[in-house]
């Protein structure tokens, strides 16, 4: 694994069931202290939470449904499963709230700002002198030719797309205008899940917006890619951590969709505990 975006980057397990996750965590999880981006944090007990949710008991639980979250261009399929998944948490005993996060709505814009500026940042030392392949030194050719050859060949379209967009907008007259204001939209968006936590234990609604789509069929179209992620983003800037269980088939593509449940910083185990008693009651 190397560094993407160092803000956003993050290691996740996965596995079969939430309590073999929470095994995996547990040994994954902790402070290490050659990487900078590691917090030197208590691990939150994750294995006695997924085991006590095992019981499929929600009772005393509050857990929030995001306004945002119902959005034009969400599959019927994939509304029907989450309605039938908040439907299930009720009976397990849960609360479900609505919250409200209005910056939510500007999450796309200010989360691939962030991100593409950091892949340029990351990504530039794999310019075939210190990292990475090396193509085209033959002896011929300067060192901005192999560096050009390399990158060529060496990173596909998405990322040389993320890397112009990045260095775009961190260049000189834009880094305020673009870059400064994605970071204050990110403040905002954070904002939003405190306040939302203050009334609720954990947030849940669907991971993404469809179900999965044919391979390739949207390589053309990046816009169509990022909407992909719109669900995820939020709690990504925000730097909290979230979970996606199976919920069960949509009906009209009759694939599998994803319930997203989403913890406040450092309680991890407030999401193992729901995801386990989720998944407790589907059985």
């Amino acid at each position: 694994m190397i560094a993407n975006a160092s803000s956003l980057d993050q290691v996740g397990p996965c596995a079969n069931n939430v309590l073999d996750t929470a095994l995996l965590h547990e040994i994954i999880a902790g402070h290490d202290e050659f990487d900078a981006t590691s917090v030197d944090s208590a691990v939150p007990p994750v294995v006695a939470a997924a085991r006590e949710g095992a019981s499929g008991d929600l009772r005393g639980v509050r857990i929030g449904r995001v306004k945002q979250f119902a959005r034009p261009g969400t599959q019927d399929g994939v509304n029907e499963v989450i309605d039938a998944a908040f439907a299930q948490l009720e009976n397990q005993g849960a609360e479900i709230v609505e919250v409200d996060c209005p910056n939510f709505d500007n999450v796309m814009g200010a989360y691939y700002l962030i991100q593409t500026s950091e892949v340029s940042s990351n990504l530039a030392r794999f310019d075939g002198m210190r990292y990475g392949q090396r193509r085209g030194d033959d002896g011929s050719r300067s060192a901005e030719e192999v560096m050009a050859l390399t990158r060529g060949e060496g990173f596909g379209d998405e990322v040389k797309r993320r890397i112009i967009l990045g260095t775009y907008a961190l260049s000189v007259g834009y880094y305020d205008a673009y870059y400064l204001q994605a970071q204050r939209v990110r403040t905002l968006i954070a904002r939003d899940f405190t306040r939302a936590f203050e009334s609720v234990d954990v947030i849940a609604g669907p991971s993404v917006p469809t179900t999965a789509f044919k391979l390739g069929d949207k390589v053309d179209d990046p816009l169509a890619m990022y909407n992909f992620d719109l669900f995820t983003l939020p709690l990504n800037l925000a730097g909290l951590p979230g979970m996606s269980v199976p919920a069960g088939t949509a009906a009209d593509t009759n694939l599998p969709v994803g319930l997203q449940i989403i913890a406040p910083a450092f309680e991890d185990d407030k999401m193992y505990r729901v995801g386990a008693a989720f998944e407790a009651g589907r059985r």
